[in-house]
């Protein structure tokens, strides 16, 4: 194997060129003395330029077959000045511990040198754990959003799901695409511009805000938590620049149904749960007609108030007689925090009905379908919106092999007098309502579970149920005020309901003949299991029937001596 030093020219080019075009160079090695480890190997196949580097070598580029540059192949190299410049960045590169294959790579597809560098170091950065736009969502969302954090006041932050699952998609939407494989320091202004500016022109609004909101959220967070990483430590926050388009905002919402329309929807869903021009004949659960009663009576959040668990029903020791104390966990709270509220007696009947007419279950409004391996789950959140929906003649969505039928269905809650609202628009109704009543602000924040109020950030993590429910931050007393005089003013205006549509009486000048035992027993029964009665709520038969079976009968009583007779 011949080596030949010199200070090569284009001779020794033509040379090795010769040799391989004669098929007779194998194994002949052209070392260049002013370029350091610059050397030429020539094969059968071909020649191609190398350069040694502590202790290894590193191929930079193939020789041309022609001296003409017209005819040399993108990456190929034509002259030596070409090989040595070639070589000297090569070299750098590696001393500078940045790989230089992506520099090879393309400079062998044609691209300038700029761009062959600028991809190499790409290269190395992601090697060496530098973070792309996938490794931000990842951190972003799996390792930062799903999991436990330090919010304020060094206290525990339990991980949101849904949070981590939202953020992930708004991230992620086909728009951003482009963004895949960038490092976090080549992302620049106008490429958040772009992915908001073609989903608006896509008409996807929230789309749109979503990203741009989640997008901030997660460079903010890479630049504060992973300065290094990122790459973000010494980059000014040009992402916090970027607003939504104008003509993608929302409104901050309004809807507020007052007491009487709340009470009208109640009425409905309780006489109308088998609606007409359904394919569904089965009619409206126990359990889902429940848990409209509890949302309206609660203003609790869907996704925490039906995820209220049987065994955190609790008993109230030392507080108002009758009422019970509901808690839920920081793990299905928006908030991230323990939350109890205080139950009145005729709210603790409605919890009552919704376990009797549920499923065995350890929850307390139960799914009424599971599907097989689905486990044990409460209601879904949308139950209560697709409850009034159905109210409103709106089908629900089609599945993918269901055939799409138009039917004109009653809007009961419009011919009703009742406004458009969703489940969450009751929170609105609550603290205006309490508020227009003198409820103190702090037991109507403290009931919602709003930002600002304590109820239960202080609380140890190792606390046994019973102590996270009565510990003094849930501010049960608090609470209480705000529950009962919404509750009453409620249960006011659904008995008032009830009365306008109680039915006549008959005229007192028509005999109307008793009604048959077996009607009056089918009455009963239904009553027992829920059934809709037009001459009371629910509620009242109940606390009536209560209040019977306390009473003494005197049919009991045999001796003289058990009553009490006044003087």
């Amino acid at each position: 194997m011949a080596t030949i030093r010199a200070v090569l020219t284009g001779a020794h080019l033509d040379k090795a060129r010769a040799l391989v075009a004669a098929g007779d160079g194998d194994g002949t090695t052209f070392a260049d003395e002013k370029a350091d480890g610059l050397i030429l190997r020539v094969r059968k196949s071909g020649a191609a330029f190398a350069v040694k580097w502590n202790g290894k070598t590193r191929a930079i580029g193939s020789l041309s077959a022609s001296a003409d540059k017209e005819k040399a192949a993108p990456g190929e190299i034509v002259t030596i000045s070409r090989a040595r410049e070639l070589a000297g960045q090569v070299r750098a590169m590696l001393r500078d511990g940045t790989d230089p294959t992506a520099f090879l790579t393309g400079k062998a597809v044609g691209k300038s040198d700029s761009a062959a560098t600028a991809s190499a170091k790409k290269a190395t950065a992601i090697a060496e754990g530098f973070w792309t736009w996938e490794r931000l969502i990842d951190e972003y969302t799996d390792g930062y959003l799903g999991k436990p954090r330090l919010g304020k006041g060094n206290v525990i932050r339990q991980p949101s799901e849904k949070s981590a699952q939202t953020a992930k998609k708004s991230l992620t939407v086909w728009e951003a695409e482009f963004l895949k494989g960038k490092l976090l320091t080549e992302i620049e202004e106008g490429d958040f511009e772009k992915v908001r500016d073609d989903c608006a022109k896509a008409g996807r609004k929230t789309a749109s805000r979503a990203f741009i909101s989640n997008g901030r959220a997660a460079m903010s967070f890479a630049k504060r938590k992973h300065k290094r990483m990122s790459g973000l430590g010494d980059v000014a926050p040009w992402w916090l620049g970027v607003e939504i388009l104008e003509e993608t905002a929302v409104a901050s919402r309004t809807r507020m149904p007052t007491a009487k329309e709340l009470a009208k929807a109640l009425y409905l869903a309780e006489r109308h749960r088998v609606l007409e021009g359904r394919k569904n004949s089965r009619g409206t659960s126990e359990v889902v007609l429940c848990g409209l009663w509890w949302i309206a009576l609660t203003a609790q959040r869907t996704s925490a108030g039906l995820a209220l668990e049987r065994a955190h029903i609790l008993p109230w020791p030392d507080g108002r007689d009758g009422w019970k104390v509901c808690l839920w966990s920081e793990l299905v709270m928006k908030s991230r925090r323990y939350h109890a509220l205080p139950i009145p007696p005729r709210v603790v009947l409605l919890l009552e009905r919704a376990m009797a007419g549920g499923r065995d279950s350890r929850f307390v409004f139960a799914a009424t379908a599971t599907r097989e391996g689905g486990g044990d789950k409460p209601l879904s959140i949308s139950s209560a919106k697709n409850l009034l929906d159905r109210l409103r003649g709106r089908p629900l969505k089609l599945r993918r092999d269901e055939s799409e039928v138009r039917i004109d269905l009653p809007d009961l809650l419009s011919a009703a007098g009742v406004s458009h609202f969703s489940p969450h628009d009751i929170r609105r109704t609550f603290a205006t309502t309490c508020s227009d009543r003198s409820v103190r602000g702090d037991a109507i924040s403290a009931v919602l579970d709003h930002a600002g109020i304590d109820t239960g950030q202080k609380l140890i993590r190792s606390a046994e149920v019973t102590r996270l429910a009565y510990d003094y931050s849930q501010k049960l007393d608090l609470k209480a005020i705000a529950m009962e005089t919404w509750t009453s003013m409620l249960f006011e205006a659904v008995e008032k309901e009830w009365a306008a549509n109680k039915p006549k009486p008959p005229s007192p000048f028509r005999q109307v003949p008793p009604p048959l035992p077996s009607v009056v027993a089918k009455a009963k029964e239904e009553c027992g299991r829920g059934a809709f009665s037009p001459d009371g709520p629910w509620y009242v038969r109940i606390e009536r029937e209560r209040s019977d079976r306390r009473r003494p009968s005197l049919a009991g009583l045999t001796k003289d001596s058990d009553i009490d007779y006044e003087e």
